[in-house]
């Protein structure tokens, strides 16, 4: 077995070399073997599907993790015993099917894709069966690094209830679920979307009525893989039951055996008092759920008890019926809290909540008794296990409407003390003119951190979001950070596609409008907004289908725009549209235009093409103008800049006395009269910084306005006669302020850098010439009699005798912490794991380090030295991380 990138090499060289020659061999078993050789199959084994899933899914064990390669054998098992239909397809070069090869081209195109589609039904085991229609593709760009595997297997059908009385009873005609398992492999590993690289819970496409939040999941198990259900259902009417774990395990050779369900929940009423209860244990760990009405109060609980980890993970909710009056038509429907010992906070299973639409499974879920599994899966996957950790905050719901809250917001404010981390959970839907039948449903899951840092991170999504029939999706995202790497950071559907992905920032989903999405007539609408320190960003797509792909009218409107706002204000927009006529899959005639343009500065320029096909006559008209040109771009004069660091070097809030590392302040100072603000403590440093400008670089620019000539600043700072040490004080400096940026360099470098802002100044250890202060010890003394005796007592200055002997025996001197000489200590502290960012000058071929060019710099200290060096149309600057030894 291969990884995904020697995978992809080994595809290329060979079917690189084989194509020019392959159209050159006879229909039939030559080419089919020519063809198989071509990609890695070993010599004399026939191409089947079997041994394609073989070669193309093979990869490494240590990417694989334990659900991929036994999925993979079990499809390849199945295949090869029920001589599955399939075809294969490399576009614009090669297909295969039923021992047919068909050339398309003579080359290999760049990028290309291998695709292997199972047409027909496969029978996997003992009620599992996949419909045809699912597919492996591996595609591979210019670089064999990004290459990526894809599994769609497609409509997965898993049938329960045969022979099992329990079933029977809750679902007379059997379970049967259906879901899709799509998985992806890269450079990185396997990644399976729901679920991880042991486990998935599978998106499900359908399921028997009358079953209540339904659900499959995946994962390995005895050396096979395990498919159990969880769902709820009516038993005979009296109760309400919930039914998890059970299934069918499929062992090697298709094997299967039979799981009975893990845990079970019943809903039932007695009396005034309705409650519903859960409970599932395994392997050491416990989850139950307990739901209590009690007339105007209805209380819900649910724990999960990991006795091997000591860990206890608890959430309590009660709900108002009435809700209770706030006023102004603001109701509080709902109180409640999260408690956990040894938990944590998980930032990617609780961006994971988000996007899946399951944030509703923390914050005050709907229907706790029948979705107790997937609120328990919810809160385990958000609140992970850390041994002395603790986390805990208050939830509420709040409503506004009459007669009923048609805007309910529900809030949660979870602290972790012990890492210093805030979340924010959020939930907000607005049901319009009634929750019961709204015509109008949006609904936003959001959730937030505040990290110890300052740095804030912010994410929604509107899963579940409808208008009239019409679904509406898409997430947004925020992230401010004070801290290293500070920036403004916000997204709402995307970026622009020129824009690389900010590391660490979520990807939002595209904000979409299926307006229509009937079988004759699709129309969906979609677009996205984001902002950074440099750029704006917008786009917008329209797509139209009446018909079919194959058979019918296919429109397209889509359009990006940069906008940026100095120098002056300019616009880049690009703009694509077309609309085509298909017939049997091919096109009858087809009009498309591609547009850009720019401006208005220095002059409006258009340019693009517009094409109109008929049959095979294509007939093109490109256009290219310019108008409206000023020759140059305005720009407002630069200010003294050298005044401005004048002024800076004024100000006090720029000075900043500091205390030495690994002692405490030991005595308090304050000064009055003309040395108001000068006191420097005896074993203090002293910092001066600004923002100014950075220090020691050339700038070619301040904010909107450009420098005459590149520029480079300085302040030096020190004590009267020279003594005493100085080091270098960063800032982080927006480069857009400072540098002349193109649009494409806005997008692709960091937004902010480090850069030299002042100077830290350490005296020298003895400085006699230095000014000493005095200062009294006087007493206030306070007359606790009556007010209106109060004979005035005078402050009592105290002696130097009085003071020796206080400072040797007062209760300060004979206190322990005194004695034990740790107050005036600070405790070590490990050095942080985070790094800057750092850049280095590297051959734009081969991505070798330059050893005469500076290590691991910011990346203006890495480009000013690009600037001077010979032969630099060969070199790049790249981050470290992206340098190859």
């Amino acid at each position: 077995m291969a990884s995904v990138v020697g995978l992809a090499t080994q595809l290329r060289s060979g079917l690189s070399g084989t194509l020019p020659s392959l159209g050159g061999i006879s229909q039939g078993p030559e080419r089919w073997a020519a063809l198989g050789t071509a990609l890695g199959l070993p010599s004399g084994t026939d191409m089947t599907a079997a041994t394609l899933l073989a070669r193309l899914a093979g990869v490494d064990d240590g990417q694989a993790g334990e659900l991929w390669p036994r999925l993979v054998e079990l499809l390849r098992g199945a295949t090869d015993r029920a001589g599955t239909s399939w075809s294969l397809e490399v576009p614009g070069a090669v297909s295969a099917a039923g021992g047919q090869v068909h050339v398309l081209g003579p080359t290999l195109p760049t990028p290309f894709t291998v695709k292997l589609l199972l047409d027909t039904e496969v029978h996997l085991a003992q009620g599992l069966r996949l419909p045809g229609g699912s597919s492996l593709s591996l595609t591979v760009p210019a670089d064999p690094a990004d290459a990526a595997l894809k599994l769609d297997l497609r409509s997965l059908r898993l049938a329960l209830g045969a022979g099992d009385g329990l079933l029977s009873l809750l679902v007379p005609g059997g379970v049967v679920l259906e879901g899709d398992v799509p998985a992806r492999v890269d450079a990185k590993g396997v990644h399976f979307e729901g679920g991880s690289r042991n486990a998935l819970a599978l998106p499900l496409k359908s399921a028997p009525p009358g079953l209540r939040a339904p659900s499959l999941y995946l994962a390995p198990r005895d050396g096979g893989l395990s498919f159990t259900a969880s769902f709820g259902a009516s038993l005979l009417g009296l109760a309400d039951a919930t039914v998890d774990g059970v299934g069918t395990v499929v062992g090697p050779g298709a094997a299967t055996s039979v799981v009975g369900p893990t845990g079970i929940g019943l809903s039932l009423a007695l009396g005034p008092a309705r409650g519903s209860g859960f409970l599932d244990g395994k392997d050491g760990e416990y989850r139950g759920a307990l739901a209590l009405s009690l007339g105007l109060v209805e209380v819900r609980a649910f724990a999960i008890l990991r006795t091997r980890q000591e860990s206890l993970l608890v959430a309590l909710s009660a709900e108002f019926t009435p809700p209770i009056e706030l006023g102004l038509a603001l109701t509080l429907n709902a109180v409640g809290g999260i408690l956990g010992v040894n938990h944590a906070i998980d930032q990617y299973g609780l961006a994971s909540a988000v996007r899946s639409g399951h944030l509703d499974h923390v914050l005050f879920p709907e229907d706790p008794a029948t979705a107790a599994p997937q609120i328990l899966s919810t809160l385990a996957s958000v609140f992970r296990t850390e041994r002395g950790s603790r986390v805990v905050g208050p939830m509420l719901r709040l409503g506004w409407g009459r007669p009923v809250s048609f805007v309910t917001a529900d809030i949660g404010l979870i602290l972790e003390p012990t890492s210093g981390t805030t979340a924010l959970l959020g939930r907000l839907r607005v049901a319009l003119p009634a929750p019961q039948a709204p015509i109008i449903d949006l609904r936003a899951s959001v959730e937030g951190l505040v990290e110890p840092d300052g740095t804030v991170r912010l994410s929604a999504d509107l899963s579940g979001s409808r208008l009239l029939t019409s679904s509406i999706e898409g997430g947004m995202a925020l992230r401010i950070s004070p801290g290293a790497g500070p920036g403004f950071l916000f997204s709402a559907g995307g970026w622009h596609p020129e824009f690389p992905a900010p590391a660490g920032f979520p990807p939002p989903r595209r904000l979409s409008l299926a307006l229509s999405d009937t079988p004759l007539l699709r129309i969906v609408f979609s677009g996205y907004l984001a902002l950074t320190p440099g750029t704006v960003q917008a786009g917008a797509d329209l797509a139209v289908v009446i018909g079919s792909r194959s058979t019918g009218v296919t429109g397209h409107l889509h359009f990006d725009a940069l906008v940026r706002w100095e120098p002056s204000f300019g616009v880049v927009l690009d703009l694509r549209g077309g609309f085509a006529l298909r017939f049997g899959g091919r096109t009858i005639c087809s009009v498309q235009l591609r547009v850009r343009v720019e401006g208005p500065t220095p002059c409006w320029h258009i340019a693009g093409r517009a094409t109109v096909s008929l049959f095979f006559i294509d007939i093109d008209f490109p256009f290219d103008e310019h108008w409206a040109c000023t020759k140059q771009v305005t720009a407002d004069p630069p200010p003294d800049i050298a005044l401005r660091l004048e002024q800076e070097l004024g100000n006090a809030r720029n000075w900043a006395p500091l205390v030495p590392q690994g002692t405490g302040p030991l005595v308090s100072l304050r000064a009055g009269g003309k040395d108001a603000g000068r006191l420097l403590h005896p074993l203090g440093r002293l910092r001066f910084t600004q923002r100014v400008v950075p220090l020691g670089v050339l700038v070619s620019r301040f904010g909107a306005a450009r420098l005459p000539t590149p520029t480079a600043f300085d302040v030096t700072v020190g004590f009267t006669g020279g003594t005493g040490t100085s080091t270098d004080v960063t800032e982080h400096f927006a480069r857009a302020d400072f540098f002349e940026l193109t649009d494409a360099e806005k997008l692709s470098q960091p937004s902010f850098e480090r850069l030299r802002s002042g100077s830290e100044l350490t005296p020298p250890p003895d400085a006699p010439s230095a000014t000493r202060y005095t200062a009294d010890l006087r007493y206030e003394s306070k007359w606790l009699g009556a007010p209106d005796e109060d004979p005035q007592l005078p402050r009592w200055a105290a002696s130097e005798a009085y003071l020796n002997h206080t400072v040797a025996h007062g209760a300060v001197a004979m206190g322990g912490a005194h004695t034990a000489r740790t107050r005036y200590v600070t405790k070590a502290t490990c050095p942080s794991g985070l790094r800057e960012r750092a850049f280095r000058i590297v051959d734009a071929d081969t991505l070798t380090a330059k050893a005469e060019f500076p290590h691991e710099v910011p990346f203006t200290k890495a480009a000013e030295a690009l600037l001077s060096a010979p032969g630099r149309a060969r070199l790049h600057v790249v981050p470290v991380h992206e340098v190859r030894p």
